[in-house]
């Protein structure tokens, strides 16, 4: 009897193993809400933006990552409110290929020309490298993203 509650305990371990910090699953349609927030006030002379969702697996160094989602947005002010909806079959989209189980770190990035010279540049708003790099979990909670 020991040994069948031991072996059916270690079946469960290895089961569930690699689900941590994961996505569950593989068929679950996800959103993110991510709020990008600053310290500072700039003067927004072109209000359209793009946030794009980027996805790595975890235990990969140099490997680029993949773009997940991209949104096109519309801000006035700081701070601004991006939704991204994921596809079902998001984590089948992740170059080198995530085996199910597998940690993957996700991450935001702007593109806003937010001074209208047609340029993307400094004095432009983007991601506020100094504060924090802009990691995000796929939470029901929004995620915060620093912006200058």
């Amino acid at each position: 009897m020991g040994k069948l509650l031991l072996v059916l305990g270690v079946s469960m371990m290895i089961a569930s193993c690699g689900l941590k910090n994961s996505s569950d699953s593989f068929k679950e349609e996800k959103s993110l809400r991510v709020e990008f927030v600053g310290t500072t006030t700039p003067t927004i002379s072109n209000t359209k933006g793009k946030a794009t969702l980027f996805a790595v697996a975890a235990n990969l160094a140099d490997a680029a990552a993949t773009e997940i989602a991209v949104v096109d947005f519309d801000a006035k002010a700081i701070p601004f409110n991006v939704d991204f909806e994921l596809p079902k079959d998001y984590l089948n989209l992740i170059e080198p290929k995530v085996r199910k189980g597998d940690s993957v770190n996700y991450y935001v990035a702007i593109a806003w020309d937010s001074n209208a010279d047609g340029k993307i540049e400094d004095g432009d708003v983007m991601i506020d490298f100094d504060k924090q790099f802009p990691h995000v979990k796929l939470e029901k909670q929004t995620q915060q993203v620093y912006v200058k």
